[in-house]
């Protein structure tokens, strides 16, 4: 409805009509505001509760990430405990022509010494695996550990730009009520 340009005047006063018109006519447009502030207030609490779920994931993703990095340090302390068991294993260098001549060995002390040298060869295979598969469980934490910090800080810089907007829309609804505010003080009816 639009605002009526003049009031018509009658003898000693206004129409009570054209009055009337006017205050439906500033009432509808007050009411307008209102549920539209309404409607940006809901849509702001709406923007606030995803903030605040976006924040939950946030923290739990910064748990995982201190989860993964002390799992990456216990594993770090693994290798490191494994290639020092490994450095301190001497490598036995024997060689047959480093024995010294003995007379012909029988067939038990021959034995005996292959099944040494198996035992020594598969400890030293044993060992070679166990580095390997220290060192793949390493590599592969540091892969979660870093990916973990590639989604941290991409979640958090989608947190920052959504505190950033979210703060824009509390100012603009701030101004917007404070302007509903001035008018409705300019409208008052005098008393």
């Amino acid at each position: 409805m639009a605002a009526p340009q003049n009031f018509r005047s009658a003898l000693g006063g206004f129409k009570r009509e054209d009055v009337v018109q006017y205050l439906e006519y500033l009432n509808n447009k007050h009411q307008s505001q209102v549920a539209q502030l309404s409607g940006r207030i809901e849509e702001l609490n709406g923007k606030l509760r995803e903030q605040e779920a976006q924040e939950a994931l946030v923290a739990s993703a910064q748990a995982e990430s201190a989860a993964l990095r002390e799992e990456c340090a216990a594993l770090r302390a693994q290798l490191k405990e494994a290639e020092e068991k490994l450095a301190s294993q001497p490598e036995p260098q024997l060689e047959p022509q480093q024995l010294p001549e003995a007379p012909a060995p029988q067939a038990e002390e021959l034995e005996t010494y292959r099944r040494a040298q198996r035992v020594e060869k598969d400890a030293r295979q044993q060992a070679q695996l166990l580095y390997y598969q220290a060192n793949g469980v390493l590599t592969e934490a540091t892969a979660k550990v870093n990916s973990a910090a590639d989604h941290i800080t991409e979640m958090a810089d989608q947190v920052m730009g959504q505190l950033t907007q979210l703060q824009m829309a509390v100012s603009g609804s701030k101004q917007a009520l404070q302007e509903a505010a001035d008018l409705m003080s300019a409208i008052r009816p005098n008393k």
